[in-house]
């Protein structure tokens, strides 16, 4: 870094020139031996001449440069005294306010100097250097370019140029500015196409810009520049996951480490970069062990206790990651990666307030950065007023058909507390019977997260009935409670409310039905799940229905989500009503599934789901019968906060209706969070 600094600013006279004595020390300093110049010097005015003006400027250079900036200032200041107004001293006096850092003094200086020699070449030089310092890299690029007018191929200039373009290219990516960004770095690589720097920066831009492929030939270019240094594969790692082949970033994070075996000062930072490619492989118990080796090899480190808190994120121990989130910030309060941290395991718990407080402390400290601005926009996403609208059409081979219209609105009363308010018309008809019926359902609800553990929904619905001109009110409830066991359990309780209106001929009976509903889920870490709900369900006709349904399933991937397994369902009926819907005594019923869907994943524009299932039915003695059923989803989403999907599906499976047809349904979906621009 000092050869970008320093600028060889003394012009020697034809008389020093002659002076062979100084020869070896000129070429010390050339050769960036400072210490040893300076001894030379010393030893010159010691010995010869004290007041030898060449001697004291070369003296104070190498004293400055080898780290005395304090004694080299006194020279120049000195030396100012004798010769006031010496424009050669002061270059040098400039030039010693950039090694002793004081940026803005020297800024100062040099436009001062600039301003008796608007043409000089270390003047413009120095002032370039000093602005890049002070991060005003476009400014220091035109006075980088100007000193190359005035000297063009001036290779400290050039080193100059180079940082400040790098600097400005730098400053437009944290900025977004991807299209002013890139021609910089071009710019660069056009003079030296093998630049590390320049294809650094160009790599981890056009990870930015989500071109990966681009970005990984660059890093194998690297590879072969650097001779496998650490960083090199340590990004190859990163990139590997962003692509989703996470045994692949495993491979690089370990290679990253074999590489410190010529580089043991990044030991460290590869360890833990095996741990990351550990974590997205979901390897954690290795992975905290590990983290347990370091901590005996480097007590009481930040880093470390950082990547254990980012892991304990990813392995859904929230409470204990904020802790040590904490603690760490208690070290570094301006952390990037635990201001961050923080935030993300609090919105885990959507306890959304304090997320947010610790995102705005992230961008106080990092003005405009990109993942901090991002995750405001999820939190955004999460609490803006949302409109959703749901149209479709069904039918069955009992000759019911149905027109649908839904529009629900939601908003935050607080951010725990959010309340919402639909209406939903269905008009069914039935070609057999030659009837038609019309519901319009009014409902207000509510979501409310009580305490991380503890998620309370529910809803108020105000149903019409109407048939053959006879209009009939009903006021029901759903209520829910959800309660998270540990991080792989959950259990629902439910009570649920309704009238049947699926086909008009119960819309004519005006049946009504209560649910008592126990739903359990379990998230093993091996990626074994399993799904059950049992319903228990008393009609207004004095029926009483039981409904068992388990799911057995496989998450064999989670970027698109990749899963399949097997269910079972058992119903059973007090009474057989099937003159008005399906009811049999004993009902049960055996599938496996497979789902493929990337609803979920983040950024994707185009998203789909694809379901498909088959198994076997039996009612009652009845043989068994062969089932199956499908459904696809397609959809583009232009914007986080917009979304449109449409669907179809089909069944026939007697539980697919509660007539006990098969069923067939068309629709379209849309969403749209009204998020304010920014």
């Amino acid at each position: 870094m000092k050869k970008i600094l320093v600028v060889i600013l003394v012009m020697f006279s034809g008389a020093v020139q002659a002076q062979d004595a100084l020869q070896a020390g000129f070429k010390m300093l050339e050769n960036g031996q400072f210490a040893e110049g300076a001894a030379f010097f010393r030893n010159y005015l010691t010995t010869h001449d004290a007041t030898h003006k060449t001697a004291l400027l070369c003296y104070g250079r190498g004293i400055g440069l080898s780290g005395n900036v304090t004694e080299a200032k006194e020279v120049f200041a000195k030396l100012l005294e004798r010769f006031p107004g010496d424009f050669e001293i002061s270059l040098n006096a400039a030039e010693a306010l950039m090694w002793g850092k004081e940026y803005p003094a020297a800024k100062s200086y040099y436009e001062k100097l600039l301003a008796e020699n608007p043409n000089d070449f270390a003047a413009n030089l120095g002032y370039a250097n000093a602005l890049a310092s002070l991060f005003e890299y476009e400014k220091a690029l035109s006075f980088t370019n100007k000193a190359l007018e005035i000297q063009p191929s001036n290779d400290n200039a050039k080193v100059s140029r180079k940082y400040a373009r790098l600097g400005l290219a730098d400053y437009f990516a944290k900025n977004q500015d991807y299209n002013r960004a890139a021609p910089l770095l071009e710019a660069i690589l056009s003079e030296n196409a093998t630049d590390k720097e320049a294809l650094f920066a160009k790599a981890q831009l056009y990870i930015q810009l989500e071109r990966y492929d681009e970005s990984e030939k660059i890093y194998q270019q690297l590879l072969q520049l650097t001779n496998g240094q650490t960083e090199v594969f340590l990004n190859l790692s990163y990139l590997s996951f962003l692509q989703a082949n996470k045994s692949l970033a495993f491979d690089y994070a370990n290679k990253a480490v074999e590489s410190t075996a010529t580089q043991p000062q990044k030991y460290l930072v590869a360890r833990l970069g095996r741990i990351t490619a550990l974590g997205w492989n979901e390897k954690f118990k290795q992975a905290f062990a590990e983290l347990d080796s370091l901590d005996t090899l480097f007590p009481n480190n930040n880093d470390i206790l950082i990547k254990r808190a980012g892991l304990s994120v990813w392995n859904k121990e929230f409470a204990r990651s904020v802790s040590l989130f904490k603690k760490s910030l208690r070290n570094v309060p301006s952390s990037f990666d635990g201001n961050l941290g923080v935030a993300d395991a609090l919105f885990a718990q959507e306890l959304d307030d304090e997320s947010k407080k610790y995102v705005l402390k992230t961008l106080d400290y990092y003005p405009n950065q990109k993942d901090a601005k991002d995750f405001l926009i999820k939190l955004k996403l999460r609490h803006a007023p949302a409109l959703t609208t749901h149209t479709f059409i069904s039918s069955d081979k009992g000759g019911n058909a149905s027109k649908n219209y839904q529009v629900n609105a939601a908003f935050d009363v607080a951010t725990a507390l959010r309340l919402n308010v639909g209406y939903r018309q269905r008009e069914v008809t039935n070609s057999l019977e030659n009837n038609a019926a019309n519901v319009q359902t009014f409902t207000a609800g509510l979501r409310w997260r009580a305490k991380p553990f503890w998620l309370v929904t529910g809803a108020i619905n105000l149903t019409k009935l109407e048939k053959d001109g006879t209009a009939t009110p009903f006021k029901t409830l759903d209520i829910a409670s959800e309660f998270k066991v540990d991080k792989f359990q959950t259990i629902e309780l439910r009570y649920n409310a309704d009238v049947q209106s699926f086909t008009a001929g119960l819309v004519g009976n005006q049946l009504s039905f209560k649910n008592y509903i126990a739903t359990y889920n379990l998230n093993t870490p091996f990626k074994l799940g399993v799904y059950s709900q049992y319903y228990y369900t008393k009609n207004s006709d004095g029926n009483t229905r039981n409904l068992l349904f388990a799911s057995l399933y496989y998450d064999l991937m989670a970027t698109p989500v990749v899963k399949f397994g097997v269910n079972y369902q058992r119903m059973t009926f007090e009474k057989r009503m099937s003159k008005v819907y399906f009811s049999p005594f004993l009902f049960r019923s055996y599938e496996a599934f497979g789902v493929i869907e990337n609803l979920n994943v983040p950024k994707q524009k185009f998203i789909y789901q694809i379901s498909v299932a088959g198994g076997m039915q039996r009612i009652e003695d009845e043989e068994f019968q062969a089932t199956y059923r499908a459904s696809l989803t397609l959809g583009y989403r232009p914007n986080a906060n917009i979304e449109i999907t449409a669907y179809s599906l089909y069944s026939n499976s007697a539980t697919s209706s509660v007539v006990g047809y098969s069923y067939s349904e068309t629709g379209i979906k849309a969403k749209w969070i009204l998020l304010k621009k920014r």
